[in-house]
């Protein structure tokens, strides 16, 4: 078997060809670099060095080994760095779950601060509900999400990167559309538009207390999964929703968004994740959006 102390002394003798300078070069005596040699030569069967009383030269044999051994050792370091990287979170993979709004808002910054700070991890992103989010984490399914949340289950935590405000989507057609700035008491009978509870339980809360603030129940007549799909039904005049203002961005067709005089509220977007999972590359990415403690509260 090869041992990789005796092919790094193999080594300097190839590159001294001369026993007396190696052993002083490897800080040892001629003696046990001689052993060391002829011990390599017969457990590999093969003559490494021509070598008299003058020189010492390299046999076929022996330039092939320093070929070789050279390419093993520095694929050894090759693989040392690599896991002394994947222990500190510099390598790796990073699964995350986000929901379709976070598209529209900072999101990008968020993924130029991964590339930069932890540029060799690989990342997978899925579109998925905030619900299915809380279950994937908590099944081990992805490391890291990106929702509107509240205040999660109590053995996730949370950190908002987000804020957005709510504004009123409207069918371009819809005589409100015509102002810059609406009354939200003004689409009480209008039929509503939203994401069920069981999807998306923060949002789903925040838009029909904003409702209730504007002094009345939403007449809920459609449910879609995800934010893009309910603007694309209020585009098609199915009703008005309240979404993220910076869904503006999205150039949504047959949709007007209009902002609220009447109430005022606010969407909080967080990272979630699941402080059992002690990945190197979550704890990293974690520190990179802020966090310092990867088990700290909701913050």
């Amino acid at each position: 078997m090869l041992e990789l102390r005796t092919l790094r002394l193999f080594l300097v003798l190839a590159e001294e060809l001369h026993f007396g300078r190696a052993a002083q070069r490897l800080a040892i005596s001629q003696p046990p670099l001689t052993k060391h040699i002829q011990q390599l030569e017969e457990s590999l069967g093969v003559q490494l060095f021509d070598r008299n009383r003058r020189t010492v030269k390299l046999t076929p044999a022996g330039t092939a080994l320093v070929r070789e051994a050279r390419r093993m050792l520095n694929q050894l370091d090759a693989t040392v760095e690599a896991v002394k990287k994947a222990e500190h979170g510099d390598i790796g993979h990073l699964r995350i779950g986000f929901v379709a709004a976070v598209l529209y808002m900072n999101i990008e910054n968020i993924v130029r601060k991964f590339e930069k700070d932890i540029s060799e991890i690989d990342l997978t992103w899925e579109e998925i509900s905030t619900a299915e989010q809380v279950d994937a984490l908590q099944r081990d399914r992805i490391d890291l999400g990106f929702a509107q949340i509240g205040t999660p289950p109590a053995e996730l935590r949370a950190h908002v990167v987000h804020k957005e405000r709510l504004v009123a989507a409207l069918p371009d057609d819809h005589p409100a559309s015509k102002r810059k700035k609406i009354d939200l008491f003004q689409l009480a009978e209008v039929p509503f538009v939203t994401i069920p509870r069981d999807s998306a339980p923060a949002y789903f809360d925040l838009v029909t207390a904003t409702c209730v603030q504007a002094g009345f129940s939403p007449h809920i007549r459609h449910y879609a999964k995800h934010l893009l799909s309910v603007v694309s039904l209020v585009g098609l005049g199915r009703g008005f929703a309240l979404v993220p203002a910076t869904l503006a961005k999205a150039s949504l067709p047959g949709v007007a968004l209009r902002e609220l005089n009447d109430v005022s509220a606010v969407a909080e977007y967080s990272a979630i994740w699941n402080p059992a999972n002690r990945s190197p590359v979550l704890l990293r990415a974690l520190k990179v959006l802020g966090v310092s403690d990867a088990d700290s509260s909701v913050a």
